[in-house]
Formats: structure tokens, C-alpha cells, sequence
């Protein structure tokens, strides 16, 4: 295969805060982004970069200091980045072909020695990380009250792909997943139990438990664990929570801050240093992230009442030039550092030109 090919199609701004560092990126039409991920202590980001015709996916490679490099998609769209076992950027796409739509996974760089791999079937689901010797996604069916959850395991052998496994989950179904120290875990609501479960990348059980918990739903997995201490997150009529499990099972909730307005959406917490998560959400009144490490809230930023994000934690306001902005997506850059990928909240969506990155750090 051919390496991807460098482009140059954004102009880029700098801007130095207290809180880090912000780069601007504008393009000449249209600009939107999916996802991001690490990449050698920097982000990667998809994105699509439109012309007069059409448009192309575009991965945008931002270190900490703000500085960036393009790279063009020779053919492909609908990407899914992940991490193999041993770290290495990877992404799913689709090419093109006027009959079928197949999906591909391949590396991001360093392509000039493999081939061209068969096509397969989509797989919907998120990447939620690696375990020994996969890389693994998880899926949910919102529309079914019946189908079992389902996982890809795709499976690596000398730093290649060897083989992808599609794997039914038992009941029950709508799990949280997490994985850490090779490790999957599993929870999921049975009847009017908690049931807490280990399985190997294959979808096999290895142990469960029940846990004992007044809550009645949990928005997020920060760990969770057999041998140690797990930490569910929640919000109830507005006031977000940790639930601590200790190795019996049993729960105790610990309260964080009282937003007095309850959550939209939360999305999958990302690690940035040990039992230390970043979670993004949003809810009536705008969005923001936070920061928890084990039971404590470290910072907690909030679009609501200013022209950026406050943490009201510190009452600090991070300024911005917008008065709304989607947050695409977060990731890690170092330890307890990382990344914030922004789009502005504008009237016609179809004409947004920019991307907008945070870089955190200590």
C-alpha cells in the first residue's frame, strides 16, 4: 500500500494561556471532525476537509505545543481510529466501490510494506482499548430490548493482523465495558441487580459477582475491579456522584458537586494517569469536562454563564472566541495531560470552517 501523502489544508493559529495551548485550525470551505486518539505523546484527529467538489478525510497530527501536520487518505471514509497491542495508530475505513461497502483496518503510517487486506463487514462499535494480544470494540443495540451485546476482538500476530472474531456477549445485555491490565470487565443491570463480570477477549466467562448498590443506573465505568477498590460514576437530579466498591461488592456514594441540572450525555472516560479519568458531557444548559482521580474531583469546566469554560472548582474561566462550541472529542497526550478537540456552535453547521484544539498541561 501507499503511504498517506502530506497536505497542507488549514491555516493554523497559537495561542499561549494559563490553561494551555490553543491551536486554531481554519480551512477555505468546510471543515468537521469524528474522533481522536493518542499518538506518540500528541493527537491524532480525524477529520473531513471539503473543496468546491467534494471532500477528504484528513488525519491532523497536533503536538503540545500547537504545531500540526496533515496527512490525506488516499481512499476511505466512515474512520474508526484505534491502538493495536503494542500502541501502534490504526484506523477502519471504508473505500470505494460502486457495489459493496467494506471495511478495512490498516495502519495510519508506515504502510509501504503490507497489502491491501480484504474487506469485511462493518462493525459498529467503539474501540475500548487492547487486552494481550487484541484490540478490542464493544457494541450496544439501543434499538432492541432482546440482541445480546456484541464484540470485535481483532487479533494481532507478529505487529499484523491475523484474524478479527465477532463475538455475542451472554445476558445480560446493555454492559459498560472497561479494560485495564488486560483485563475486560463487564456491568450490567440483572433485574434489579448489579452484576459485575470478567471476560476474555473471546466473550468467555472467567468470574462475576453481584454488587450492592442503591443506584438505580450508573452513566460511567471509571475502574472497576476484582482485587482493588472500583469507581462507578453517576448523576442524580443534577448532582454528580462516585460510587466506591469495595472487593465485597458493596457500594457507597460518595458526592462530588451539585450542578443542580441533570446530565444529557456523558462519554467514555479517558485515562490520563493512574485511577485518573477525564469525562465530557452535556446537558441543558451547555457542556464541558472533569477530571476525577479514584473518589475526587480534580476540576470540573463548564460552558454555562461564560464565553468559554469556567472551572468551578478554582471559579478560573478559560476565554474563548465563541459563545458555544461542541466538544468533539478528549484525549491523553502524557501523564495527567491532554487534549480538547472543539468545533464552534454556529447557525448554519454546513459552513463551519474550524477546528479548534486545547492542549492541558501540568
Amino acid at each position: 500500500m501507499k503511504d498517506i501523502q502530506k497536505v497542507n489544508p488549514f491555516k493554523s493559529t497559537i495561542e499561549k494561556t494559563d490553561f494551555g495551548t490553543i491551536t486554531t485550525l481554519t480551512t477555505e470551505i468546510k471543515v468537521t471532525t469524528q474522533q481522536s486518539i493518542s499518538y506518540s505523546g500528541k493527537s491524532l484527529i480525524t477529520s473531513y476537509v471539503y473543496n468546491k467538489n467534494s471532500y477528504h478525510l484528513v488525519y491532523i497530527v497536533v503536538d503540545t505545543e500547537g504545531n500540526i501536520e496533515s496527512f490525506q487518505e488516499d481512499d476511505g471514509i466512515l474512520p474508526t481510529l484505534f491502538l493495536s497491542p503494542n500502541q501502534e495508530n490504526y484506523v477502519s475505513i471504508t473505500p470505494y466501490h460502486p457495489d459493496k461497502e467494506l471495511e478495512i483496518s490498516i495502519p495510519i503510517f508506515n504502510r509501504e510494506n503490507i497489502e491491501l487486506p480484504k474487506g469485511n463487514r462493518a462493525f459498529v462499535g467503539n474501540f475500548i482499548g487492547t487486552s494481550k494480544e487484541f484490540s478490542i470494540f464493544y457494541d450496544v443495540d439501543p434499538w432492541s430490548d432482546t440482541k445480546p451485546d456484541k464484540l470485535l476482538a481483532i487479533e494481532f500476530k507478529n505487529d499484523s493482523i491475523k484474524k478479527k472474531h465477532n463475538v455475542k456477549i451472554e445476558l445480560p445485555r446493555e454492559n459498560e465495558i472497561y479494560i485495564s491490565n488486560n483485563e475486560i470487565h463487564l456491568l450490567a443491570k440483572e433485574g434489579s441487580k448489579w452484576i459485575h463480570r470478567q471476560i476474555d477477549a473471546l466473550g468467555k466467562e472467567i468470574r462475576r459477582r453481584k454488587i450492592e448498590t442503591k443506584q438505580k443506573y450508573f452513566n460511567q465505568i471509571l475502574s472497576l475491579s476484582f482485587e482493588q477498590d472500583s469507581y462507578l460514576l453517576s448523576e442524580t437530579k443534577g448532582k454528580v456522584i462516585v460510587e466506591k466498591i469495595n472487593q465485597e461488592g458493596k457500594g457507597k456514594t460518595i458526592d462530588l458537586i451539585d450542578l443542580n441540572t441533570p446530565f444529557y450525555n456523558t462519554w467514555q472516560p479517558i485515562n490520563i494517569a493512574e485511577n485518573t479519568f477525564v469525562t465530557i458531557f452535556n446537558n441543558e444548559f451547555g457542556n464541558g469536562w472533569f477530571t476525577i482521580k479514584d473518589d475526587v474531583l480534580l476540576d470540573f469546566y463548564y460552558s454555562k454563564g461564560v464565553k468559554g469554560y469556567k472551572n468551578l472548582l478554582s471559579g478560573k474561566v478559560l476565554e474563548m472566541d465563541y459563545e458555544d462550541l461542541f466538544i468533539s472529542s478528549i484525549n491523553k497526550t502524557a501523564e495527567n495531560e491532554y487534549a480538547v478537540i472543539f468545533y464552534p456552535r454556529i447557525e448554519h453547521p454546513d459552513k463551519n470552517k474550524e477546528l479548534i484544539i486545547l492542549n492541558i498541561k501540568k
